[in-house]
């Protein structure tokens, strides 16, 4: 039994400028929205932290970042896979896509969302733990790290100075 999870955050910058950063280098935006040292791989290592049933939870995890990917003229992903440092029976490998869309162009506004997969561990029992619990968990620790990756946007396209806004992508 898979389990799907979405989650957005809105970022209020232009679509143009939020995927400029992504195209020139996706690891790194990440990397610095979880607030680790960077490395120049495209794997980053960060903490999840969520409450379930009033029990803060936290556990480190590995974040492999795919390639940036054009979709249409107002949309982009880049594909990621996560899983747990130790501890991989009770959490269990994601793969996912972080998408980057307009939604607004005069005054800018641009949704990032991420939907992800996995498989509940242990089969009935691990499928009723998720149900129980896991799956909020998950839920909460990509919606906090969503919402970093919205944040870490919003502040790189603010230090970009007006003179160097305008963008076009490098030729094939």
């Amino acid at each position: 039994m898979s389990c799907e999870l979405y989650v957005y955050a809105f970022v209020e910058a232009p679509f143009d400028l939020c995927i400029r950063l992504l195209a020139e280098n996706a690891p790194k935006v990440l990397q610095h929205a979880t607030d680790e040292s960077a490395e120049q791989a495209r794997v980053l290592s960060r903490p999840l932290e969520g409450e379930v049933a009033g029990f803060s939870v936290s556990h480190d995890v590995v974040i492999e970042v795919g390639e940036f990917e054009p979709r249409q003229l107002t949309s982009a992903v880049v594909p990621l896979r996560w899983h747990a440092e130790t501890g991989r029976l009770l959490f269990p490998p994601m793969e996912a896509e972080l998408e980057v869309s307009a939604l607004v162009f005069d005054p800018p506004l641009t949704q990032v969302a991420l939907c992800g997969r996995y498989e509940p561990p242990m089969g009935v029992i691990g499928a009723g733990a998720d149900r129980l619990a896991l799956n909020k968990l998950a839920e909460a620790t990509v919606h906090r790290f969503l919402h970093e990756v919205a944040d870490q946007l919003r502040r790189l396209v603010e230090a970009i100075p007006e003179d160097e806004r305008l963008w076009s992508p490098p030729p094939e």
